[in-house]
């Protein structure tokens, strides 16, 4: 089994989220990395940020780029939007997004590869979000930044199974471009291990919180129908080594006694101290 290091999402620019009350709670988790939430509409200074995670002797392994409402500039960012200008103002927002994420110091830009839409768009929109992740390796190239493209939920075409995005991943053949696996959002779509499988080497990162199978409900590992052991098998079978990164901070800030350590322990490195 592959040694993995534990990291978590926390927020940034939120005002009843301070950082310093973000950075607290995530070095009682027992995280190592971060992957940081930016209040994109104000684009929050990252060098600021930068430097108090590394005093906490923690690092920041990724970001969450802009999706939907949550936007810098755009009305809405839909990597697979058919309408020129909205999908030009998406592949805008998110170039901005690298260049945060590169200036904060982390290398891993997590996208939507679009919003609920209907399957009889799909080649269409996978055209579309082809062409703006294409965009998007050619504004990281060289600035050591990888775009790592988010399995979903049912009703996002393509984008809710990960082999649809495997695939096109694969044609694109940019090594700035990589997947990202929500294990929750897998085991609504489909079955987690599986979905894991079919992303393969290419898994750059992950999204780890719990639900019944139905709905995303973000909850803490522990709290929903998700089989961990298999799980993890998965990823020892794709041989991928990055962090197991939590998403469920917000449960986790509103009831720490959510927080079940003891599920993910024998899968992830202790934190040094």
């Amino acid at each position: 089994m592959a040694e993995r290091v534990l990291g978590t999402m926390i927020v940034y620019g939120f005002p009843r989220a301070p950082l310093d009350a973000e950075l607290d709670l995530a070095d009682w988790i027992g995280a190592e990395v971060l992957e940081i939430l930016p209040l994109w509409r104000d684009e929050p200074d990252p060098l600021p940020l930068r430097r108090r995670v590394a005093d906490r002797g923690l690092a920041i392994h990724s970001a969450h780029g802009c999706w939907g409402g949550e936007s810098i500039r755009a009305p809405r960012v839909d990597l697979g939007s058919t309408d020129p200008a909205s999908h030009e103002a998406s592949v805008d927002d998110l170039r901005r997004c690298v260049d945060w994420l590169e200036a904060a110091g982390g290398r891993t830009l997590v996208v939507h590869p679009g919003g609920l839409s209907d399957p009889d768009d799909r080649e269409a929109r996978r055209d579309a979000l082809a062409r703006g992740l294409l965009t998007l390796a050619d504004h990281a190239e060289g600035a050591g930044i990888v775009v790592a493209v988010e399995n979903m939920p049912p009703g996002v075409h393509p984008g809710s199974r990960m082999g649809d995005l495997a695939d096109l991943i694969r044609e694109l053949d940019r090594p700035e471009l990589r997947l990202t696996l929500d294990v929750a959002h897998a085991h609504i779509s489909a079955e987690a291990a599986a979905e894991t499988l079919a992303a393969g080497g290419l898994l750059a990162t992950t999204h780890v919180h719990d639900n019944d199978g139905r709905h995303d409900h973000h909850l803490p590992p522990g709290h929903g129908t998700i089989d961990w052991p298999s799980w993890i098998a998965a990823l020892d079978a794709i041989d991928y080594r990055g962090p197991i990164v939590l998403e469920c901070i917000r449960r986790i800030r509103d009831d720490r006694s959510l927080y079940r350590p003891e599920v993910l322990a024998p899968f992830v490195r202790p934190r040094p101290r």
